[in-house]
C-alpha cells in the first residue's frame, strides 16, 4: 500500500533535508512552498486577489515580488488570515488531485500542521523540532532571510506542544543531520 508522509515544523526545524533523505529512500517529493508558488504564478484570479489584498498593481507576468509578498503576510494576523483564505483553497484542491493519481509513496513538506486537515488521503505526519536559535541559524542560511523576517514568520509559527499533541512522530533536530537522519530512518522502519 502506498505510504504518504507529511513533514511538518516550524521555520529552520529541517524539514527540507528530511524530505530530500526520504526522496533518496524513493518517496516523491512535494514541496508546498513551489506548488503554492505555482499555483500563484498561474492564476490570474489569484494575482487580482492579492493585489487587492495588498492594494497593490503587482505585474505577475513578470518576476514575482515574493519577499514583498512574505513581509505583506507576515506584518499582521489579519494579513496572513486573508491571504491563507485566498491561497489554501486552490492549494489543497491541486495537492488533492496531484495525490489522487499519485500511485508511489510520497512525501510532502508542509510547514503550516493547522492546515493539513484539508488532506483528503491517510497520511502519517512526522514533525520536526529544534531550538529557536538553531533554526534561526539554518533559516538565515538557507532561505537568505534577515533575522528581523524570521522573526516575523516565527511569531505565526504553532507552538512545540501543538505540533507534538498533533503529530503522529517528532523528531528532536538539535544536533547534526547524520542524527535526524538517524532518527527519520527510526520512524521508517516502523511504518
Amino acid at each position: 500500500m502506498r505510504k504518504v508522509l507529511i513533514i511538518s515544523g516550524p521555520i529552520g526545524a529541517g524539514k527540507t533535508v528530511a524530505c530530500k533523505h526520504l526522496m533518496s529512500k524513493g518517496y516523491e517529493y512535494i514541496n508546498s512552498d513551489n506548488l503554492a508558488k505555482n499555483i500563484i504564478r498561474q492564476s490570474t484570479l489569484i494575482h487580482k486577489k492579492i493585489n487587492t489584498l495588498m492594494n497593490e498593481n503587482i505585474d505577475f507576468s513578470k518576476r514575482v515580488p515574493w519577499k514583498k509578498i512574505r513581509n505583506f503576510v507576515f506584518e499582521s494576523k489579519n494579513n496572513k488570515l486573508c491571504y491563507d483564505k485566498i491561497i489554501h483553497p486552490v492549494f489543497y484542491k491541486k495537492l488533492n488531485e496531484i495525490m489522487k493519481y499519485q500511485k508511489s509513496d510520497m512525501v510532502i513538506e508542509i510547514p503550516l500542521i493547522e492546515t493539513i486537515k484539508s488532506i483528503k488521503n491517510e497520511f502519517i505526519l512526522i514533525t520536526l523540532l529544534s531550538r529557536l536559535n538553531l533554526r534561526s541559524e539554518r533559516a538565515l542560511k538557507k532561505n537568505k532571510i534577515d533575522k528581523k523576517s524570521f522573526d516575523n514568520i516565527n511569531k505565526f509559527q504553532m507552538s512545540n506542544k501543538f505540533y507534538t499533541n498533533n503529530s503522529d512522530y517528532v523528531i528532536h533536530n538539535n544536533s547534526d543531520i547524520v542524527m535526524m537522519k538517524k532518527k527519520l530512518n527510526q520512524i521508517l522502519s516502523k511504518i
